[in-house]
């Protein structure tokens, strides 16, 4: 009788103990992630895919993904200052630097980075294209952004059209001045179509040009510039002159400063427009759009004559992950940050989005050849909008971005414009 109690005991904890073995096993963690994409976008079903994959693999990790679109950090501040947990979030790493890693609520990634690939052998940093995840890094070198997407911006074109016409891709600001004018005399299609509704892409004239004229980072030290007598350097001026000639000789498609996107990039697709100066991201939005014989073509800002910048200094922009720093799931975030993070998971990302990736090894996309292989080949890097976004977002949004479109679009004149970026960038620092 002793005997039959004692093994009935010992029936009974093993019992218990698989209960609470199992339970610990089957113990689901949920990773709460808001991204940036919309949910039909290809980088929101490539983004499923991964989740899909993922949960085959760790059954106990739930990712619970909102779609929320490029408003997706307005939209995940408001949530979470009502109590709703938010844990992973995607977005331009120069937004995610000004809102989450200045405000010191992003959490710190230094020490995974330093933890082994998810498969395979070799670090996790080393999978990174060198410095990407550092260019969105703290004032004090750490790291909390993981990038995947990489961005750059050029001239994009179809290269059936300009071999039927003959013309070839400028390498200097002249050539270009002298190509627009060859498609504007001899053809009925406008040299350029640009988006004039969209202050973001204005821009990309004035940090590209400003970039050829006296290098990268030019710009971001005027604003630095508490005296705001940087301004007074003539090239913010020429730059300025250079942008408004390309409306004065009716390069630029008439009726451009009245388009609201996307009706001047689809001017592009149609043929009714040579070239349009974007972002990496343009053949992806336009593929659905274009006819089947479009062939992408894309080629770098030219260089300008005496001008210090070269061609081969690149823009180079991410699109990447960043967590906040209470979340209860760290771990489990890193862990599906890798497995995206693949060379395997970055690839489909390549060939389903028509995007580059930020982890090496990853092809190029057919449609970003010209642009994306002198990102890889260029000798200096400079972040978008030359670093003002992620650095001074208010300076960025409410000075430059106003005052900039004043001037690309004819509103003031270039001397008026620097008046106005003078007395407004030493406002700005007297304010802070």
């Amino acid at each position: 009788m002793k005997k039959l109690f004692f093994w009935l005991v010992i029936v009974a904890l093993t019992v218990s103990a698989t209960l609470v073995v199992g339970a610990a096993i089957g113990e689901t963690k949920t990773i709460v992630y808001w991204s940036m994409f919309n949910e039909q976008e290809p980088a929101a079903i490539v983004t499923k895919k991964w989740i899909e994959e993922y949960k085959k693999i760790k059954p106990e990790i739930n990712i619970d993904v909102t779609f929320a679109g490029r408003e997706v950090m307005t939209k995940v501040m408001a949530a979470r200052n009502g109590g709703t947990v938010v844990d992973l979030i995607s977005m331009e790493g120069f937004v995610l630097r000004a809102a989450l890693v200045k405000a010191g609520i992003s959490l710190v990634m230094d020490e995974a980075l330093d933890t082994p690939i998810y498969e395979g052998e070799g670090l996790w940093k080393d999978s990174f294209l060198p410095g990407t995840p550092e260019q969105y890094a703290a004032d004090d070198g750490k790291v909390s952004i993981i990038p995947f997407n990489l961005q750059t911006s050029g001239f994009f074109y179809d290269k059936k059209l300009w071999r039927d016409n003959g013309w070839a891709v400028p390498k200097t600001w002249d050539e270009f001045l002298a190509l627009c004018e060859t498609i504007k005399t001899t053809s009925d299609i406008a040299p350029i179509t640009h988006d004039c509704g969209v202050d973001f892409y204005n821009d990309i004239w004035n940090y590209q040009i400003m970039a050829r004229l006296k290098g990268p980072g030019t710009l971001l030290s005027a604003v630095e510039d508490k005296t705001g007598e940087s301004w007074g350097d003539p090239a913010f001026k020429k730059a300025i002159e250079m942008e408004q000639e390309l409306f004065d000789k009716g390069y630029i498609v008439e009726g451009a400063k009245g388009f609201t996107w996307p009706a001047g990039q689809q001017l592009l697709t149609s043929g009714e427009a040579a070239m349009n100066l974007n972002g990496s991201w343009l053949p992806n939005e336009l593929r659905n759009q274009v006819s089947e014989d479009f062939e992408w073509g894309s080629f770098p800002f030219p260089e300008i004559a005496g001008g210090v910048g070269k061609i081969s200094d690149m823009e180079s922009s991410l699109n990447a992950w960043a967590a906040f720093n209470d979340t209860k799931v760290g771990p489990e975030i890193v862990d599906f940050l890798k497995f995206c993070t693949t060379v395997d998971n970055q690839q489909i990302f390549v060939d389903e989005t028509w995007n580059m990736s930020a982890i090496l090894g990853t092809g190029m996309p057919t449609a970003l050849e010209g642009l994306g292989q002198a990102l890889l080949d260029s000798k200096v890097l400079f972040d978008r909008h030359d670093g003002l976004a992620g650095k001074y977002p208010v300076y960025y949004k409410n000075i430059y971005l106003k005052n900039h479109d004043l001037a690309f679009l004819g509103k003031i004149t270039p001397d008026e414009y620097i008046k106005l970026m003078k007395k407004e960038t030493v406002r700005y620092w007297e304010e802070q």
